[in-house]
Parts: structure tokens; sequence; C-alpha cells
């Protein structure tokens, strides 16, 4: 009877034993797949912090680029506009009176170191002007004298006309086109009203070189 007893005891102790032995086994396991997973995370992360930090990288180079290459643009524009202000000297035709190919009214001449006759009536009315560049793309036009080829306009008070305010001006408008606006005939610095329209209808629009 005892010897029965000392052997289930026995065994019962060595299944504890093997239990024990199984279980430390398996919290080994655990820690080292934990251990293991920890590691690969910290090192996914690490790389894929990398990544971010190399595509901002090349975000903001590729950035720079595209200001720098539309600096570039803009100022090369800016240079050939500029150039194409400034060269404004020529014979410009009225749009929509193309027909006035042989220019008896409906053409200006912008001219910088000479008097140009501008038609105000067709066939009937001109003036000599001077025409002095307010910048590239701006010039003003101002009145010399009547022409002395008028057949009409020997009532206007010519002489009490200012001929240091603007009667007109040119705006360019690039590709060898031009706006003509007109601001009319000034004395003491105001506005001649009786002749405000003078010239208005046949001077005032847009033009093409010729």
């Amino acid at each position: 009877m005892k010897v029965s007893v000392i052997v289930l005891l026995g065994i019962t102790l060595l299944v504890a034993s093997c239990k024990d032995s199984n279980t430390e086994s398996v919290s080994e396991d655990k820690e080292k797949t934990n251990s293991e997973m920890k590691t690969e995370k910290k090192e996914n992360s690490n790389t894929y912090s990398q990544t971010e930090e190399i595509s901002k990288d090349t975000e903001a180079s590729n950035s720079n680029n595209n200001s720098e290459t539309s600096k570039t643009t803009t100022s090369e524009d800016k240079t050939k506009q500029n150039i194409q202000n400034s060269n404004l000297s020529g014979t410009y035709i009225k749009t929509g009176e193309e027909i006035d190919n042989s220019c008896t009214c409906y053409c200006v001449n912008i001219n910088y170191t000479a008097n140009s006759e501008m038609c105000l009536t067709p066939s009937k009315i001109f003036i000599n002007t001077r025409m002095v560049k307010a910048s590239n793309n701006l010039t003003n036009i101002f009145l010399v004298a009547p022409s002395s080829k008028n057949t009409e306009g020997k009532d206007i008070p010519w002489p009490k006309f200012d001929t240091n305010t603007p009667i007109a001006n040119i705006t360019s408008k690039g590709n060898g086109e031009i706006e003509l606006d007109w601001l009319g005939f000034t004395m003491n610095g105001d506005l001649a009203i009786d002749y405000a329209i003078l010239g208005k209808k046949t001077l005032e629009g847009n033009y093409k070189k010729k």
C-alpha cells in the first residue's frame, strides 16, 4: 500500500514538473516573439520615417526648381515685352478702317524725333503733334499747331490751346497693337468743352502696325 502511494506521488510530481517546464517554455517563446515583433515594428517605423524624409526633400527640391523656372520664364517674358513696347515707332492703322491703306486719315505715325501729322476730320482738319514717351508702354501726344493743309477749322482758337498738356495718349498692347485714348484740347489747364470731342471719333480706338 505504501509503495503504491509513493509511486502515485512520484508520477504526480513528474507530471507537475513537465507542466511547469512547458509553461516556462511557452512563456519564453511568447516573450521572444513579442521582442522580435517590437524590433521589427521599430525597424519598419525607422524605414518609413527615412522614406518620408526623402519624399519631403524631393518635393521641396521639385518645388524650388519649379519656382526658379517660373521666375526665369516670367523675367524673360517681361524682358521680351519691354523690348516690344520700347520699339513703338512706326505707322499704325485703325482697326476697322483698314480700307484706308493710303492713310488719308485713319493712321497714326509714332515718331519721337519729329512732328507727326494727325487727322481730326477726314479731308478737312489736321494737326501737327509731338510725341513723348512717358514709359515703355505709354506715349503722350501734344499739340504743336494746326496743319497748313486744313480746309476747315479757321474759326478754332488754336493759339489758345495748351501745347504742354497731352491731348491724347497711346498705350502699347503688345504684338504690334496700340490703343489711342483721346483726352481733348485744354485751355489754361482746363478742358476746352466746345472742342472736347474734336478728333475723338476719328482718332480714338485700337490700331495695329502696318
